[in-house]
This record gives structure tokens, sequence and C-alpha cells, in this order.
């Protein structure tokens, strides 16, 4: 029988409080888990059709933590194929309706029902309260969400966040032909909006427009933080974001519309995975060894919420690095880093370079960047760059010595002669990064072409 809402709060809430104030036990955590497994995988072998041929060998009820790296990968192409054969139960059982912006092939259905959304919104709103806390103790603020598309999770999920928190939100869509990027910045000064809760390139190109309309947003605007998704964000993008603001930038979630959110950052912009809701493997990318719940490779992620579309050993497709935090409290007790998607690895003269490197790179030390871009190229059988930033009328700079200074850091780091132009005004597309792909919006390789 279908579990409703209010029979797996009184399950779930006392062992959510329990895991974030401490006290929940390592042996207790181990127990939820394996229980969870059994439960989820039960759940999704009888009403998914995907899963009930893809699992069919497995007895769900026998199933231990040991087990979990003999069950057989869930991967995207898996999710194309399948399309609604992959949901457990009639998509009428589910009370949102989300997909994939279908981008890298055939957009793939994401409901979720009642249970799935309220797990995977408990851990996100704690990382709101401490930041909100952080920047703005004995105040009060208003929250703006500014997401890619209408039938994304992102508006949702914040809202119910703010709701729970008591914190006014106000919804920011750029690219709606209602609203536009005028009326999006105009909203964000006269809303005196504190919090921006949005993806890096989108900010980027928020930053822009405000230039356009004479503003400074590190003047004329009320922004203390933000609370970025959706992409991958350097700490050398970070602090170009900090320089064009003036606000401090945390990444605050990790996840996906496929598997939610796997991982909330606390107030030091640490991300820390929910081990309450996910099983978390590292697998080599190659072989698809498991590696543990800890290291370096691909993120592989078991969902515990027996919803409308939990995922079984779904392999992400993301570049990670989880560490363990002995002595930390439970909530905290692993941190996990994001360094780029497999399929974004560029290889540079023969080595192989992440899309955190490559970006790290070109932006270290670099303020009042409005967007970049890299063109891949080859001369006298050499990989060479070309990288054209374009800078803020803010920029105070030397352009000179900076396209110096970055020309002999690429060389140094990625082992390329590199060609840095500063432009006048990037294409519109390049800071769309959270829409496409990191490499797809930022990287244009024309070493394949002729």
């Amino acid at each position: 029988m279908k579990e409703q809402l209010d029979s797996f709060k009184k399950r779930y809430d006392p062992v959510h409080r329990d895991y974030w104030t401490d006290v929940l036990t390592d042996s207790a955590l181990a127990q939820w888990q394996q229980q969870q497994l059994r439960d989820v995988v039960d759940h999704v072998k009888r009403t998914s059709p995907f899963y009930g041929k893809h699992l069919a060998q497995v007895e769900a009820h026998t199933l231990t933590l040991d087990d979990l790296a003999r069950l057989p990968f869930t991967t995207k192409d898996d999710l194309r194929e399948a399309g609604f054969d992959i949901l457990s139960g009639p998509l009428e059982d589910a009370i949102f309706y989300y997909e994939t912006t279908g981008t890298t092939g055939p957009a793939t259905p994401c409901p979720r029902d009642a249970k799935e959304s309220h797990a995977s919104n408990q851990q996100l709103a704690m990382a709101y309260q401490a930041v909100i806390e952080k920047h703005f103790l004995g105040e009060k603020t208003v929250v703006g969400i500014m997401g890619p598309t209408e039938v994304h999770s992102f508006g949702d999920t914040l809202g119910d966040v703010c709701k729970q928190l008591g914190v006014c939100n106000a919804k920011l869509w750029p690219h709606s032909p209602v609203i536009g990027w005028p009326k999006a910045l105009q909203l964000l000064k006269d809303l005196r909006i504190g919090v921006l809760a949005s993806a890096p390139g989108l900010l980027l190109a928020m930053a822009k427009e405000a230039e356009r309309q004479g503003l400074d947003p590190r003047k004329d605007l009320n922004l203390r933080a933000f609370m970025m998704s959706g992409e991958l964000c350097t700490p050398a993008l970070k602090n170009n974001l900090f320089s064009l603001w003036g606000a401090e930038a945390y990444n605050s979630l990790y996840g996906s519309q496929e598997a939610m959110i796997i991982a909330a950052c606390n107030a030091n912009d640490q991300l820390m995975p929910h081990r309450l809701n996910y099983l978390i493997e590292v697998i080599d990318p190659q072989t698809g060894q498991s590696l543990g719940s800890t290291g370096d490779g691909e993120l592989c992620v078991t969902m515990l919420i027996p919803g409308s579309k939990p995922l079984i050993r779904y392999r992400t497709g993301d570049l990670v690095s989880i560490q363990s935090r002995p002595g930390y409290p439970q909530s905290m007790r692993q941190t996990i880093k994001v360094v780029g998607r497999v399929k974004d690895a560029v290889q540079l003269n023969g080595k192989p370079f992440s899309a955190a490197q490559i970006e790290q790179a070109l932006l270290e030390g670099v303020e009042q960047c409005l967007g970049y871009q890299i063109i891949l190229s080859n001369a006298n059988r050499c990989d060479t760059v070309i990288a054209k930033l374009e800078m803020s009328r803010f920029f105070e700079g030397d352009r000179a010595r900076l396209v110096l200074l970055i020309k002999e850091r690429l060389r140094e780091r990625l082992g390329v002669e590199a060609t840095v132009m500063v432009v006048e005004d990037l294409a519109d597309h390049v800071n769309l990064g959270s829409w496409f792909s990191w490499k797809e919006a930022r990287i244009v390789d024309q070493r394949q072409v002729g």
C-alpha cells in the first residue's frame, strides 16, 4: 500500500531531527539506510515497468548495504529510453511534474510526490536558514528566485523552503517573455532583495544587464548573498562574482532534476551530502568499480525515498571528491566537491583537465569579468587556446597586464600556448551554462573541424 505524506512525516521527521542535532548514531543511520534501501527497491520493482525488468533478479527483503555494489547501474541513457516507464506509479500520484531541459537528448520526465518533495527540501531549508542568519541576523529580507524554466523544480522547491522559514520570496524569470531582463532587474532593485538564488552564469548576465541600465550592482542594490546552483562555480568565479556584486556567493546545493537535492551547503560554503535520502558511492568512471562512499571519481547515488521516481545506483555523470570528517556532527560527517562532468573532461596536449581546473586557471585573480569563452584550436600539432573575456565598465586594471598574466598562467597550469583577448560583447548563450552544459556554453572545440 502506498504510504501517505502524514505517515511518512511521522517516520521521517524525528530521524531527520536526530540527524541534524547529532543524536543519530552511526549504527542507527546504517539501520535507516538499509531499511529504506529494501523499501525503495521493493517499491520500484512492483510499480516501475523499467525496474521490474532491470531488478528482476534482486530480492529486496534480504538486501544489505554490502550488497549495493552488486546491483546494476541506472544510466542517463536508461532514463531517456525508458521515458515514463521508469516512473514508480501513475503520474497522477505525483504533486509536481518537472522535466530535464533536453539539451543533451530527449527531455526526461521528473515528477515528484509529496514524500519526495518533503524529504528533499528539508536539508536545503537548513542551508538557507544558516546563510540567512549569517547575513541577516535580527533582520528580515526577501529571497529572489531566478530559475531557468517554468517546468524546472527551482521555483517550487525554493518557494517551499522560504515558506518553511517564514521568508518572503519573489520569483524572477529573466528569460520569460513576460518578465525579461529589465523587469527582473527592476524587481531585484525595487524589492530590495537580499538573497538571490540563481546559476552563476545568470548572475554574470544580470550584472551585464545592470550595467546596460547604468547601475552599479555593488552600490545600487541590496544583495548580500547568492545561493548558487545549476552549474560549476570555482573559487575564482565566486571571487569574480563578489567583485561584480559585493555579495558573498555560496554553492547552495548540488543535485539535478532527476536525482533532486543530493547535497546542500553550510554557512562555510561546504557541500554536505544528505545521507538520510541517499546512498552515496564514488565509482571509477572508466571501469564502473565502486570505490566506496568517499574518494575521487564519478558520483553514483541510490535514492532512499519510495516516491514517484526513485533511482537505483544512478550514475550522475559528475566527477566529485568526497571527504570523510570523523568527529564532526552526523550531518557534516562528509563533504562533497563537484569538479566537473565526466563528458566535459578536456584533453590538452595529451593531458586531461576537468572543467574546474580550466576555469580556475583562466579566472584566478580576475575581477570585474562579465563572462568568458575558450576556443580550442591546433597549431603545429599542438593544442592551443584562445580565451575571450568581457570586462565590466568598472574594471580599472591594466588590460594589457591582465592579458599577459592570464596567458602565462594558462601556459603554466594547462601546458598550452594561449591567445587572450578582451572583447566588448560576448554572445548571450555563453552565460547559460546551467541550461546546456559547462562545456557547450563556454568551450568551442575547433580541433575536430576539417
